[in-house]
């Protein structure tokens, strides 16, 4: 009787040097003959689930892992199963040959370098992701051309491994002087690219999944404006000014929207339903309901005559310049110390709060207040479009003391 079953063996290099890792094999057994088909994968006895015939789920990406073996046990099962249909006897040693020349086939026709595989990880992506998305990847690829040159090596499947992560982050962090948060998002797009052609057959190195090859990530000390903030600015007279007053007017609508720059800089008139703003989000591809409020009619009444009721957009770089200097105008003078992380060094800026104005202060600014207003979570998250508590949670930027005072008000309500 024929039987498969993943098990664990180590090779003579791996005994040699008393490795804790082994090779992951699939073994077929038929009419007392025994066969061995190489995942090419390596992983610690701990993280087998010998009775499950899976990587346990404390291993990080075992998602992942699991997804491949189910596809390199099926393709055996297939060559089997298609002798025995045609009436012929599933020896292993014809068994092992035909999965051998259907390897050799596709390996043939998938040969692929790193960057080779990037190009074509994008390229059968286009058209189904975001161009934002698809950007953040190019730069990735730009960052990592540039640190060849510096590291002077040659990237590839080999060498995506933890020498390459910390020299990655001194080069990242040290040498260009960026912080952890850039590194982090390149680092995610690196282990993506990894991970799918693991999955895929294309690539069996697996040094990004080292525990320490993390995604970095920081909280961001990023500002909102408070409603009276925000009347302070919609009380400047701007009349001899008409950028900064166009600029003004589009900030505050998306005060009172929600909605991020590439979204409310495109709005046209068929969003516009009645009372309601319903619009598809550029970034998630998802439909919103934007109720209104006074504050965005006011603006809209303003500007009746436009086709959309808003005041012509600007390029989110000149809204950001003159977004700062309204700041300034309205007189938001109060220091706000900035911490970022470079690597392991901890850097200290001490900035005006006008200076940390930018067009999504707008977003941040529409999620704290109308929370701080008492609106439930899921009902804001329903307008601003995001899909978890965590990704919404990031945006409420209320302090310690209005954290105190809202639950002395919470409190009294329920008491």
């Amino acid at each position: 009787m024929a039987t498969i079953k993943f098990v664990l063996n180590k090779s003579q290099h791996q005994r040699k040097i008393k490795s804790n890792l082994s090779m992951l094999m699939l073994r077929y057994s038929h009419q007392k003959q025994v066969t061995y088909f190489y995942t090419s994968r390596n992983l610690e006895d701990r993280y087998w689930d010998d009775k499950g015939q899976q990587v346990k789920r404390s291993y990080s990406g075992s998602d992942r892992f699991n997804i491949f073996l189910n596809k390199f046990r099926q393709k055996v099962e297939d060559i089997i199963n298609d002798l025995m249909i045609n009436g012929e006897n599933p020896e292993t040693a014809r068994v092992k040959l035909l999965y051998t020349e259907q390897k050799e086939g596709v390996e043939k026709k998938r040969e692929y370098t790193f960057f080779e595989y990037f190009e074509k990880y994008l390229g059968d992506r286009k058209g189904k992701i975001k161009h934002a998305t698809a950007k953040t990847y190019r730069t990735t690829v730009n960052k990592l051309r540039e640190y060849e040159k510096y590291a002077r090596v040659q990237l590839n499947w080999h060498n995506i491994d933890m020498d390459f992560y910390d020299d990655f982050l001194e080069f990242y962090t040290s040498i260009e002087g960026l912080i952890n948060s850039g590194f982090g998002k390149n680092i995610k797009n690196i282990k993506a690219i990894m991970n799918d052609a693991m999955e895929n057959g294309f690539n069996t190195y697996n040094g990004h999944n080292h525990k320490n090859f993390i995604v970095l990530k920081e909280d961001v000390d990023n500002i909102y404006l408070t409603e009276e903030e925000i009347e302070k600015l919609i009380a400047l007279d701007l009349s001899g000014d008409k950028t900064m007053e166009r600029t003004r007017d589009l900030f505050v609508f998306a005060c009172y929207t929600g909605l991020r720059f590439i979204d409310f800089s495109q709005v046209k008139p068929e969003h516009i339903v009645g009372d309601v703003l319903r619009i598809k989000t550029i970034k998630t591809g998802e439909w919103v309901n934007i109720p209104i409020l006074p504050a965005v009619r006011v603006i809209m009444d303003k500007y009746k005559d436009n086709p959309n009721n808003l005041p012509e957009s600007l390029c989110n770089q000149t809204m950001n310049k003159y977004l700062k200097k309204l700041g300034k105008k309205a007189e938001f003078n109060d220091k706000i110390l900035k911490i970022r992380n470079k690597g392991k060094d901890r850097i200290e800026e001490v900035l005006f709060r006008y200076q940390m104005i930018c067009t999504h202060t707008a977003r941040r600014s529409f999620a704290t207040n109308m929370f701080k207003r008492g609106v439930p979570s899921r009902v804001i998250m329903n307008i601003t479009g995001h899909r978890t508590e965590k990704a919404f949670n990031s945006y409420i930027k209320i302090s310690q003391d209005e954290n105190a005072e809202l639950f002395k008000e919470y409190f009294s309500k329920s008491a």
